[in-house]
């Protein structure tokens, strides 16, 4: 039990030291727990000789533990796909994922056969392994880093649910390709098989068996379960049947040899429709994200060093060799798929690794006697070199290939011709701008659209909107567009920084142009406030300000007084920030949140004690309108 506390302490303490500091630099989580294994083992290599203990058999055992924590990552990922959706992606899925799939296996096995004299069963099986990327890797990386909804981050995703898909066969492939009987060369894993002794021709109808009996039990046993659970109103039960349900699939899928990863995913899949989803993805979620980590951890842990110091050449070329195949038949299926430069890169190098389920699948190809275990021990650390350069790669494209590309992009294409003077000028039709120019051109005013984004005017056009290309921070293209006629100019862009500047800019050369700014935060309202803007709009203060006065009527208030409401509210919040803006740049911090607890505290208590919308409580709503309220209410500021 000592040993055991030992490593749990090492495991967790370390993650908790290299986790936050990979995050901090832009190296992401993964690559901080990868490490921290790769330091635990070793520590262990050194603790566990004069604690007479046998480290690797500790790893390897906290492996398979950890493995659950891939279990349940696919399965939360089944949960998020439902059919409809799996059904709307079928293209993009076979696109990118079968055709990944098949070319990377095709020419791992070639390789394998003429540069390395490896038997064709052998190179197919070392192919199929190979062609598989890291799930837990690239769907962590692209959450944090915000890519799994851009294009290249769709095709990424459509791509890895290919690879998930396709272990069912691959597991039911690696059989048939057996050298010699597998007792030659090892057994075939751990266990209970309650397929090992039927025969060959027996073993697919108990794996469909099995899917079909995962179907049934997911489509018509677990929403009565859950249903019951629910009524009993305690929330540590309905947890532990989620767990309990994962566990069982996973069991039911190893019994016959499959993947319970694969099992899970399915089951999740299944349940995706259900109306206990997001519940279980809940509960699920906290286990997922621990286990996940130590799983990464251990997969350091047990990187063979003695091995990589023989072998450093070969593996370095092996590990070299995978990644650039894989890089090399991404780059065509992304030309197939006509995936644009910067969105075909990250789609290159996100998949460029090897995947956790190589490590069941080398298992299971010893086992079966198509891989020796000299050759799949080497591949392993294939596998948890590139896994642990992915992290790199993601870096590379964040910090060096997307600003250039975006840079290179504006550098391409000269700024638009602009031969119209309108009173209007918008700078930045993105979500907040292209309300604001709409709004005008349907009550009849010209205006001038800037933008510096090529895809949004590409888009934009297409819908008959008329927006010039080009940089609104260039004095040249501000009075090509006419900033000298121009009446009033809109700043909408999405860069506080530019909107900042800009705004500065032309206060002080044109001071009879009204500008209406937008401004993304408090903070950056403080700043405007401190430029002299007279308009200011806080992009979502309008929008929440409406929906609370919509719940005050929605829970008894009258119109009259949840309008009135809103609008108190409104007015005496800008008051706020006008006030707060003179005091936050005192730097002084513990003074501005004081002043800024007390103008909250004074908030309240005026709406709190506005008698006059109390009145209207049990009064009925008499003719009214927004103007004659604000009057009443004793402003007259734009609010």
């Amino acid at each position: 039990m000592t040993e055991a506390f030992i490593i749990a302490s090492l495991f967790l303490g370390m993650g908790v030291l290299l986790v936050p500091l990979a995050k901090k630099i832009s190296l992401g989580s993964v690559l901080g727990y990868l490490v921290a294994g790769v330091i635990v083992g070793l520590l262990l290599t050194i603790v566990t000789p004069m604690l007479e203990m046998d480290s690797v058999h500790i790893v390897e055992q906290l492996n398979h533990a950890t493995e659950f924590g891939v279990v349940l990552m696919l399965f939360i990922i089944g949960l998020e796909m439902q059919p409809s959706h799996l059904w709307k992606m079928k293209s993009t899925i076979l696109g990118a994922g079968g055709l990944q799939v098949s070319l990377t296996a095709l020419c791992i096995m070639f390789l394998s056969i003429f540069l390395f004299e490896l038997n064709w069963q052998t190179g197919l099986a070392i192919g199929l392994i190979m062609a598989l990327s890291s799930t837990a890797i690239i769907m962590s990386t692209l959450e944090e880093k915000g890519w799994q909804k851009t294009i290249g981050g769709q095709a990424t995703f459509a791509a890895l649910l290919f690879q998930d898909i396709a272990v069912i066969p691959i597991l039911a492939i690696i059989p048939l390709l057996a050298l010699v009987a597998p007792a030659e060369w090892a057994h075939a894993g751990h266990g209970i098989d309650l397929t090992a002794h039927l025969p060959n021709w027996l073993k697919p109808l108990a794996v469909m068996s099995a899917v079909v009996l995962v179907y049934i039990i997911s489509r018509f046993v677990i929403n009565p379960l859950f249903d019951y659970i629910a009524r009993a109103r305690q929330k540590e039960i309905f947890t532990t049947a989620a767990l309990g349900l994962v566990t069982t699939i996973a069991a039911l899928m190893s019994m016959i040899g499959l993947s319970p990863a694969l099992g899970v995913f399915i089951a999740g899949v299944i349940l995706s429709e259900s109306e206990y989803r997001h519940e279980l993805e809940a509960d699920i979620e906290p286990f997922k994200g621990l286990l996940l980590g130590v799983f990464f951890m251990t997969v350091g842990a047990a990187f063979n060093f003695s091995l990589f110091a023989e072998d450093f050449v070969l593996i370095l070329a092996l590990t070299l060799l995978l990644m650039v195949t894989k890089i090399l038949v991404l780059y065509i299926v992304g030309k197939i798929l006509k995936l644009k430069k910067i969105e075909h890169a990250l789609f290159c190098l996100a998949l460029a690794q090897g995947g956790e389920f190589a490590f069941v699948l080398l298992t299971l190809a010893v086992g079966q006697s198509v891989i020796t275990p000299g050759l799949a021990d080497i591949l392993r650390i294939v596998v948890a070199l590139s896994m642990a350069l992915t992290p790199l790669l993601f870096l590379f494209y964040e910090k060096v290939m997307l600003p250039r590309q975006v840079a290179t992009g504006k550098e391409q294409r000269p700024a638009d011709q602009i031969n119209e003077n309108n009173q209007v000028i918008i700078a930045g039709v993105g979500r907040f701008g292209q309300i604001v120019g709409r709004l005008l051109q349907y009550n009849q005013f010209s205006v001038t659209a800037l933008d510096d984004d090529p895809n949004r005017i590409e888009m934009l056009r297409k819908y008959g909107w008329k927006v010039f290309f080009g940089d609104a921070m260039r004095m040249d293209l501000l009075q090509s567009a006419g900033i000298e006629e121009a009446k009033c100019m809109v700043l909408a862009m999405d860069d506080s920084d530019k909107v900042l500047q800009l705004a500065e800019f032309l206060s002080k050369h044109y001071p009879n142009l009204e500008l209406f700014v937008r401004a993304k935060d408090r903070i950056i309202a403080y700043h405007l406030h401190q430029l002299g803007i007279k308009h200011i709009y806080r992009e979502t203060f309008e929008s929440s300000a409406s929906m609370g006065e919509a719940v005050l009527r929605s829970l008894g208030l009258r119109a009259y007084q949840a309008k009135r409401s809103k609008l108190r509210y409104q007015l005496e919040d800008e008051r706020l920030v006008r006030q707060m803006a003179k005091s936050y740049f005192d730097k002084d911090e513990k003074v501005f949140v004081l002043n800024v607890q007390e103008q909250l505290n004074s908030l309240g208590m005026v709406l709190s004690n506005d008698q006059h919308a109390k009145q209207h409580r049990l009064n009925k709503d008499t003719a009214w309108d927004e103007s004659s309220l604000i009057d009443d209410l004793g402003h007259n500021d734009q609010y």
